[in-house]
């Protein structure tokens, strides 16, 4: 996330990207702040809540200063009357509430917000604040206030003619119920959603989405022939989409394909899933996809009747899935159905009658001459003997039930501590994936300001005299660190394995020593460091985007030739694993 700041800033002409002499730059800016008014006084607003931004990442501490400065910053553009300004800084402190799991706070604020950005007409920023007031309701599992609130939504929506608001309060509606595992009611708003966006080329992103997981939904609950013609649908919506963007949008053609697979192994027509098996088999997928091809076949070589060939399969998909817990019951199902079809159920059935009735009758063979011979040398001691031996009998089973029952109250405690234990990790794990993300969006915002920037520079602002005066390092520093970035973008250089600095040093045309002082002086970090730093969010960018590319390979492209490394410093950097990341994307997505 850094790095994509870094990326975006070091061209300013302000060089906001720099990491040290922050405690200067932040007390000019606030001398600033305390000394000027109108646009100078929102301008170095601007500029020191983006270097807070840019450190807050992970670190309570100085999210807790954005979110007070953010708050005054709020405050001056309320009393400079600057409408937009107060709908970004509104949207960013809702975002941050979110991340933080603050979702009472979001409650609380949203709906003056709203009310506020509606007197005014700031319709730009008016949805996205209600998206946040909805996720804070899912976020706080109150399902009946989110459904309640995305309804107003819509109206409000309906009764301004604004389509964008009412295809995503649709939506959020289906992502409410598909939350509460309410399949009907997710299906209908879905419908409804893309009756109002598959319309709108800026929302064809959307429209991809909401068809993938409708067709998936109507599956599921085994409406098959509605599945086919929303699938048609989705295909024709794929051609318009790449249309409209002009680029060949392969993860759609991904998900299509898997909805087809599924759909027609689940109808029987094997022969046709078959074509889809070969179509995901084609683009290299990563392992999930990879399973549901090999399950896929699995199922088509048993109706051939090919049992070698469906065993062959199962058990690949058995291989690739290791200890995956939620899948592997599925592919040890589909085995078990396989190995029976292989062999003949009559004839299964038949011999285990007679090995049971042979074992009975052993049984009674051993059972009757015990007791003759019983009969024969204690004959006196019978009825003593009987009474022990049902004593001992009563004895053994009373202690088999309370054996047992401590056994099944051990297992559900087991299983309680279990699910809540999973739970809390997912929950986590979902939390920072959403922080992540906001801070994304955040990161957004921050490029549609760059442009500002540029025009108060250009102007000879005394703001922008000011902030360059306070910068650590010379220009010509500043100029290096661009010009190493941009050598590391180019070709990708920075996912190389063995970087030379030597190399880079010579065609930057310096000396190692001022190379590296100008770095660290700017960046406050090594060139090591630096480059670490670009791989990483790389990785980030190719895990949440690119499906079908397993992780050990993207660890690879972006330059770890170490899979440890590679999860550890990732860990390290964003609190979760590159699975775990990986799998609350594609939940996502």
């Amino acid at each position: 996330m850094r790095n994509i700041l870094l990326s975006l800033l070091l061209w300013l002409p302000f060089g906001i990207v720099a990491q040290t002499g922050e405690y200067s730059r932040k007390d000019s800016l606030r001398n600033v702040i305390a000394n000027s008014e109108g646009e100078e006084k929102i301008n170095a607003y601007i500029l020191l809540t983006n270097l807070y931004f840019v450190e807050a990442a992970g670190d309570d501490l100085k999210m807790d200063t954005l979110l007070a400065l953010y708050r005054e910053y709020d405050a001056e553009a309320l009393r400079q009357e600057r409408y937009k300004s107060l709908g970004l800084i509104r949207t960013n402190i809702l975002a941050l509430y979110n991340n933080r799991s603050m979702f009472n706070e979001v409650i609380k604020l949203a709906p003056e917000y709203l009310d506020y950005l509606a007197k005014y007409e700031v319709w730009q920023y008016y949805y996205p604040v209600y998206r946040s007031y909805l996720r804070a309701f899912m976020g706080a599992n109150r399902f009946d206030e989110a459904i309640d609130g995305a309804k107003q939504m819509y109206e409000e929506a309906k009764q301004r003619e604004h389509e964008d608001g009412k295809g995503l309060a649709l939506y959020m509606m289906a992502s409410v119920y598909g939350d509460m595992g309410r399949a009907e009611e997710e299906i209908k708003y879905l419908k409804e959603s893309l009756e109002v966006i598959s319309d709108i080329n800026q929302l064809l992103y959307l429209t991809v989405g909401a068809y993938y997981r409708l067709c998936s939904k109507l599956i599921d609950v085994k409406h098959y022939d509605e599945a086919q013609q929303q699938a048609q649908e989705f295909e024709k919506t794929i051609y318009r989409y790449e249309e409209a963007s002009k680029a060949r949008q392969n993860s759609a053609w991904l998900s299509l394909w898997r909805v087809f697979q599924t759909l027609y192994i689940e109808t029987n027509e094997f022969d046709k899933a078959e074509i889809y098996c070969n179509k995901l088999d084609s683009i290299g997928a990563g392992p999930l996809i990879k399973n549901d091809v090999y399950k896929s076949r699995a199922r088509i070589f048993l109706h051939r009747k090919q049992y070698d060939k469906a065993l062959e399969m199962v058990d690949k998909s058995i291989e690739l899935i290791g200890d995956e817990l939620r899948i592997m019951p599925e592919s040890l199902g589909l085995k078990i159905m396989i190995l029976s079809a292989k062999k003949d159920a009559g004839e299964l059935y038949d011999l285990f009658q007679q090995a049971s009735n042979l074992q009975d009758s052993l049984r009674n063979t051993e059972l009757n001459a015990s007791l003759d011979k019983l009969r024969t040398q204690y004959d006196l001691d019978k009825v003593t003997a009987e009474n022990e031996r049902n004593q001992i009998e009563k004895n053994r089973n009373r202690n088999y039930f309370l054996f047992s029952l401590a056994g099944c109250i051990l297992l559900t405690v087991t299983l309680v501590l279990w699910i809540y234990k999973n739970r809390v990790i997912v929950r986590k794990n979902r939390g920072l994936f959403l922080k992540i993300k906001e801070q994304d969006d955040l990161v957004e915002s921050l490029k549609q300001m760059e442009q500002h920037y540029h025009s108060l520079a250009q102007s000879g602002s005394d703001l922008a005299l000011d902030i360059t005066k306070q910068l650590s390092g010379d220009r010509q520093q500043r100029k290096l660190v661009a010009r190493f970035e941009e050598y590391l973008l180019n070709g990708r250089r920075f996912a190389d394995t063995e970087i030379n600095f030597d190399d880079i040093i010579s065609a930057l045309a310096t000396n190692r020593s001022y190379f590296f002082e100008a770095i660290k002086t700017v960046t406050d970090k090594t060139p090591v460091d630096y480059v670490r730093t670009m791989q990483l969010e790389e990785a980030r960018k190719m895990l949440n985007t690119t499906f079908d590319l397993n992780i050990e390979l993207i660890a690879d492209e972006c330059g770890f030739n170490s899979r440890a490394t590679f999860y550890r410093l990732f860990r390290e950097r964003y609190q979760i694993s590159p699975a775990e990341y990986r799998k609350i994307a594609k939940e996502k997505y």
